[in-house]
């Protein structure tokens, strides 16, 4: 039987409303459990830690991937880690310029299941001409990689350990072998952890870590329900991007109206003042 960690505390309201179970087991990198909420569709858990919600999941993943699409002049290669519900490839593929998608997600199994059960998420695009799907380990994949891309998600397992071997997804040691495989006007983007009011440790650990590599990060957040937390996101770049929150909102909205993009979760306006964040959240980021 699973474990509900975070599921049994901060997610109970969903759990505990959890009706049908559409599937539960594990595979051979993770527990699963995709069940069916009253109140939040189908949803997602791993380990014991709810992933994805169908009610908010384009919240999450348009925050996700569009600061970092919109913040290159025009990116035609991408590499998204991890991603295996197929949704921050159906988000990419939004932006008419994009030629290449290369998606490297360890788990098969766990893929396979997400074209089951929430077939509706990737949209197709895992079977879009423009996508390369591969099932192995980011850091055996990066060393031999050929590739030069524009622009790099990750959509990657939370962690609070950054000791261990997931921990290791957001590490120097393979953020310095992604830099060897992206082009001068690259732009990162990954999901950073929850922006609690008490502690932004994990996300600073992130950010700053990408920040050594590339030269330069910053840090946003979108309010995501089914995670009962402001869920940070951090953006690196090997040139400086805008400088002021006014800048980057600038830049994105004229960029998203440039392109015909409009985000019917966020909303472009609501996505261009994500790295304005609150006041009490901004001090303890430093």
């Amino acid at each position: 039987m699973l474990k509900y960690t975070q599921a049994a505390s901060a997610h109970d309201a969903i759990v505990r409303g959890m009706g049908e179970v559409l599937a539960q087991g594990r595979t051979a990198f993770q527990e699963y459990l995709f069940f069916r909420s009253p109140e939040a569709g189908v949803c997602i858990v791993l380990d014991g830690d709810i992933q994805s919600c169908e009610s908010d999941e384009a919240m999450y993943h348009e925050a996700l991937v569009h600061p970092a699409m919109l913040l290159h002049p025009e990116p035609r290669c991408v590499l998204i880690m991890g991603g295996g519900e197929g949704a921050t490839a159906r988000e990419v593929l939004r932006h008419a310029s994009v030629e290449r998608v290369v998606m490297v997600d360890i788990d098969r199994e766990f893929v396979g299941l997400c074209r089951e059960h929430v077939p509706a998420w990737s949209a197709g695009a895992l079977d879009d001409p423009r996508m390369e799907l591969r099932h192995e380990d980011i850091n055996a994949y990066l060393p031999g990689c050929s590739e030069r891309f524009d622009v790099v998600i990750g959509d990657l397992v939370d962690v609070q350990d950054f000791d261990s071997p997931a921990g290791m997804l957001y590490g120097r040691e393979l953020y310095g072998r992604l830099r060897e495989c992206v082009g001068d006007d690259v732009v990162v983007a990954t999901q950073a952890g929850a922006l609690g009011a008490a502690d932004v440790s994990g996300h600073v650990h992130i950010r700053d870590t990408l920040a050594g590599v590339f030269g330069h990060a910053r840090s946003y957040g979108m309010v995501v329900p089914s995670f009962f937390h402001m869920w940070g996101f951090a953006l690196a770049t090997s040139k400086a991007p805008p400088t002021t929150d006014a800048e980057l909102a600038s830049t994105l909205c004229d960029r998203a109206r440039g392109r015909g993009l409009e985000l019917p979760a966020v909303g472009v306006d609501a996505l261009s003042h994500a790295f304005t964040l609150p006041r009490q959240i901004r001090q303890q980021l430093g």
